[in-house]
């Protein structure tokens, strides 16, 4: 762009050629020095100049700029901040921006897109090593060149040993590319918030849009705070990366080594808009009925399974196929994909992808998008036919291991979420009552010598990860899953290929099949030394290679089948466990942190509890039948109700925990359920149940949630019920 008639000639001995742009707090020119050296020159606009606070925040600005030297940056080589305007001069880079190419010739994929994610990873590293946040990452602040892409434009960094400074009346970031703590709490703004951003940089140069994009700058911001980020559109395990980086809290986030890591793993047929499912406009055939037998299944004894609302993620994927020779049963061929519609994102009813929500315990799969007005299109009640099946959400779906103890009849299957039909069913030995999991389109499965993997679409084998011996409770997060053995291995495998990535040994001594969490790029495992089932203390591995990052000492033995791993409520904080108490009555809350109260819970008060978003929700009682719900006081190891409200329900000690998602709390005991709306403190609305919940709590989750409609495991089997069919 040509020189403005207003625009200066000359500025610190530097000749202005050009304008390269503009935004919010200046203005860049191309220029020369002396020497004939090309640079990139920024210049504050006037009224900002005369502001103190402003200046004061530009020499901050410089200093921090100056820190950072890398391939990915450019390099600062002179300014004044103390000069009648303002002004920084950095290297020039020839290239275009990550904006402007998207908006010339569409989204990125391949090769491309993934220089794009790992230069970026690097030159946040390159900021973040000298304490320095760069605060405004987003595609106009990217150059694309022939070198790999460039970080420019310091324009709000701070170096973190620095005191964090905020404008009146001034958002110092963009919001389509903020992070949830730069809108809500400028103040706690770390390295992570870089992370956020790198996250809705990579959504925008997948699918050309953000992941938080609105109508309004307004709505964007909220959608960043309190909505799930929309990246139905990116592809396998891509999309659980950078759901990963697009965290709401925090500590949850990867650092820039973890993302190295991740991406070195994502095959480059992943990187790029996910392929749709079927042709545009075409519609899918008419679903048929499957008739299938009733089914009988295994019992496990009474749990109290504590459960929280967290993301399963969904994509597409990369698989490498295993070998029929050398299994020990003999190789499977599943069913043909029913004639019935195969669900994906895009059945779901609304005017944007359906996504899942965030918060929790990461590994379950309970809650996802609640307003009801997003139930799966064509939904109508059901229910099917397997009341032990254990089964989690993906897709649209219901993925369930089954078991029989009468006929050995053992299978995966995927139902229609919106009429319950089979969509697939595969044969495969199983071991105990262990769920499935899933990791975009790759369904793992514990069998007696490992784990297998399937293809959530039409359930294709994929790989076998031989273990000698089965991987159960096995729970996914960044393109992994992570499980233990029989013996207390930790095993953690390659949801893309079968790899397995390592394996640690010692932790536990006599107890088959520890819960394994993972949080905040540690993988948590209860250690158990004495053979009996009470865990003594949490043993954090990092992620990376299964070494011990830290461990932490139980105040009471906690019940190592059940174990939920809750985020940091603050970066001055760290992880809190949560878990049934192994030895007498009662629920135990122990943060990580030595200087921080712990909390017990006495059972015949609390009959079952559930974390969500840093709040404790329970179902408490005084040994009467109508059992309240309460939202817990926790702090400072003092519990008591913040408020409560009769529920009108019988809940029985073996009764599922609520499953909290967004505003909403579901309830359900008995032959009936409760919607209690947790902003107005009161009951939403009532629904029965076509058939009794079971007491005897199971392995897996009891109650799913999605689009507002309730998934319940009943006596008759799984059951689809629309909780907001008559309001109260």
């Amino acid at each position: 762009m040509a020189l403005r008639d207003n625009d200066p000639r000359v500025i610190g001995g530097y000749v202005l050629l050009d304008r390269l742009g503009a935004g919010g707090m200046g203005t860049v020119f191309l220029a020369t020095a002396e020497s004939g050296r090309p640079v990139a020159l920024k210049v504050v606009h006037e009224q900002f100049a005369a502001d103190t606070e402003f200046r004061t925040r530009f020499r901050q600005e410089v200093r921090a700029a100056r820190r950072v030297s890398g391939a990915f940056t450019a390099p600062v080589v002179d300014a004044d901040p103390d000069a009648e305007r303002p002004w920084m001069a950095t290297t020039y880079v020839p290239g275009e921006t990550l904006r402007a190419r998207v908006e010339a010739r569409g989204p990125l994929s391949g090769a491309e897109l993934r220089l794009l994610a790992v230069g970026l990873v690097e030159a946040l590293r390159d900021m973040h090593q000298v304490r320095v946040v760069h605060r405004d990452l987003k595609p106009d602040n990217v150059l694309l060149t022939e070198d790999g892409p460039r970080v420019i434009d310091f324009g709000i960094s701070r170096a973190a040993d620095h005191q964090t400074m905020t404008m009146t009346g001034h958002i110092l970031g963009t919001p389509p590319f903020m992070s949830p703590e730069q809108l809500s709490a400028p103040h706690r703004v770390t390295a992570a918030s870089d992370v956020f951003s790198l996250g809705a940089v990579l959504v925008y140069a997948t699918t050309g849009r953000g992941p938080f994009d609105a109508g309004s700058p307004y709505m964007t911001a909220y959608n960043v705070v309190h909505e799930p980020a929309e990246v139905a559109e990116l592809s396998g395990t891509v999309r659980e990366i950078v759901q990963w980086c697009l965290a709401k809290e925090p500590v949850e986030r990867p650092g820039p080594e973890d993302l190295l890591s991740a991406f070195r793993e994502a095959p480059e047929e992943e990187w790029g808009a996910r392929r749709p499912l079927r042709p545009a406009g075409t519609t899918p055939p008419a679903p048929t009925e499957v008739p299938k037998a009733r089914r009988r299944t295994r019992r496990r004894p009474a749990l109290v399974v504590l459960a929280t609302a967290v993301a399963l993620l969904a994509g597409t994927g990369a698989y490498a196929w295993w070998p029929d020779g050398g299994d020990a049963r003999p190789s499977v061929t599943p069913s043909t994909p029913r004639a019935g519609r195969v669900p994906d994102a895009s059945v779901l009813a609304a005017d944007t992808p359906y996504s899942p929500v965030y918060g929790g315990d990461p590994g379950t799969t309970h809650a996802y998008a609640d307003s009801p007005a997003r139930r799966p299109k064509d939904w109508h009640a059901w229910t099917e036919d397997s009341s032990g099946a254990q089964c989690v959400f993906a897709d649209a779906s219901l993925v369930c291991a089954e078991s029989s103890a009468e006929d050995a009849d053992e299978r995966l299957v995927r139902i229609d979420a919106a009429t319950g039909r089979e969509i697939w069913d595969v044969p495969v030995a199983l071991v105990e009552d262990f769920p499935p999991a899933v990791v975009g389109r790759t369904v793992a499965v514990s069998t007696p010598d490992g784990l297998r993997a399937f293809e959530l679409i039409d359930g294709r084998k994929l790989w076998r990860q031989s273990s000698k011996a089965a991987i159960g409770r096995v729970t996914a997060a960044a393109g992994r899953f992570y499980g233990a053995t029989s013996d207390g291995t930790v095993v953690a495998v390659a949801a893309s290929t079968g790899k397995e990535l390592w394996r640690r040994k010692g932790l536990v001594s006599g107890y088959a099949y520890p819960r394994v969490r993972v949080s905040g790029g540690l993988v948590h495992v209860p250690a158990v030394s004495d053979g009996g089932t009470g865990a003594k203390r949490i043993a954090g591995l990092r992620a990376a290679d299964g070494s011990t990052a830290v461990t932490t000492e139980l105040t009471q033995p906690c019940e190592a089948s059940e174990l939920t791993v809750l985020p940091a409520r603050s970066e001055h904080e760290g992880v809190s466990f949560f878990c049934r108490a192994a030895t007498g009555d009662g629920l135990l809350l122990q943060p990580s942190d030595t200087d921080r109260d712990h909390l017990a819970l006495r059972s015949p008060y609390v009959a079952t509890a559930t974390f969500s978003d840093g709040a404790l929700y329970a179902v408490i009682t005084a040994g009467r039948p109508d059992y309240s719900f309460a939202e817990i006081d926790y702090d400072h190891g003092i519990a008591g109700p913040l408020w409560q409200l009769p529920l009108g329900l019988a809940c029985g000690p073996g009764s599922p925990p609520p499953v909290v998602t967004g505003r909403r709390a579901y309830v359900v005991c008995g032959s009936g359920g409760v919607v209690v709306d947790l902003a107005r403190h009161a009951v939403a609305t009532r629904f029965a149940l076509p058939a009794a919940v079971p007491e005897d709590s199971s392995e897996g989750a009891e109650i799913l949630v999605a689009g507002g409609i309730v998934y319940v495991r009943t006596e008759r089997g799984w059951s689809s019920v629309d909780a907001y069919a008559a309001p109260v």
